[in-house]
């Protein structure tokens, strides 16, 4: 098979089948997906750095599936990071994961088949101390104006405890509300005070909210899935694509965007790089602002809002 050979951060990548095509909807090539990765590497890197992550294999030429790989795939070259992590599975007890680095590694791991990235919510410098606590809004069969509002919902009751958040679409239907945090708390703590809020928003509209996981039992709902804060646990990284016919990008917004009316299928490959060129990245200070969760951990509202659950 021809391929060729590019440097990237001082390391040679031997590249192959780029004209292959991912996404035959769309016409997306390996190369597309490539030089859009290494576009908004400046972007996307700081999301990667330094943090577990799982990867995600585009689709099977047969099959059509796509395979999420929790643990480092075997045979990768020396100089792409990886970490020797304790997991929660008690047969596994330990497992190599990908760290993420540079355009290199995305390069590398790009050739091998791997499509998007899902870090932890922490580094390894601090595997047991989260640094983003998330709020996976998961809708079915319903609205996306409905799903806007959602988020909007949780947006204010963070702000109710002089939490700041930031907002992207998932690539999916959905969006995620992120919260960069102080990496003082344990996954435990995080978990408690999401789940806090998840159950201020409930109480608020239940009508809008389900607790049901099982996706038959959630038309017209919205499920706002906190487990995304247990250790372990990833969430689609800010511009990552997503395996989706459209070739759509988990992507950064303003939260002035979901105040009119917009649509998740905007955001896609062909559409993202000019998004950034014209508005820049709504995602660009998020590690720059930590929030404290004192004043909702130690709050009134949440001792009722947990012995109420109880």
């Amino acid at each position: 098979m021809s391929g060729r050979v590019v440097e990237l951060d001082g390391r040679r990548v031997l590249l192959t089948g780029l004209d292959a095509v991912l996404w035959p909807e769309v016409g997306l090539t390996k190369g597309d997906l490539l030089a859009y990765y290494l576009d908004v590497a400046e972007h996307l890197l700081p999301f990667l750095a330094r943090r577990p992550m799982a990867l995600l294999r585009g689709p099977d030429a047969v099959t059509g599936e796509c395979v999420y790989q929790r643990t480092a795939p075997p045979g990768l070259p020396t100089w792409i990071a990886t970490r020797r992590i304790r997991t929660g599975d008690t047969a596994l007890g330990h497992a190599e994961y990908v760290v993420g680095a540079d355009r290199a590694t995305l390069a590398y791991l790009v050739n091998l088949g791997y499509i998007s990235w899902h870090p932890w919510g922490c580094t390894v410098d601090a595997l047991d101390r989260p640094d983003l606590m998330v709020f996976d809004l998961d809708p079915t069969e319903i609205a996306f104006r409905e799903v806007r509002h959602a988020a909007l919902l949780v947006r204010s009751l963070l702000a109710t405890f002089k939490i700041r958040s930031w907002v992207k679409t998932s690539g999916g239907r959905g969006l995620h509300v992120v919260v960069p945090l102080e990496p003082a708390y344990s996954f435990d703590q995080v978990l408690t005070a999401a789940a806090a809020i998840t159950r201020m928003a409930r109480n608020r509209e239940p009508s809008l909210f389900t607790v049901d996981m099982r996706r038959a039992r959630r038309r017209g709902k919205i499920l706002i899935d906190v487990l995304r804060n247990r250790r372990g646990a990833t969430l689609v990284s800010p511009y990552a694509v997503r395996e989706y016919p459209e070739a759509t990008v988990s992507t950064p917004l303003d939260w002035a965007e979901l105040e009119r009316s917009l649509y998740p299928e905007e955001f896609h490959v062909g559409t993202v790089r000019a998004r950034l060129r014209a508005r820049g990245d709504p995602f660009a200070d998020l590690f720059a602002n930590p929030q404290s969760l004192r004043p909702l951990l130690e709050s009134g509202r949440l001792r009722r809002t947990v012995r109420g659950a109880s």
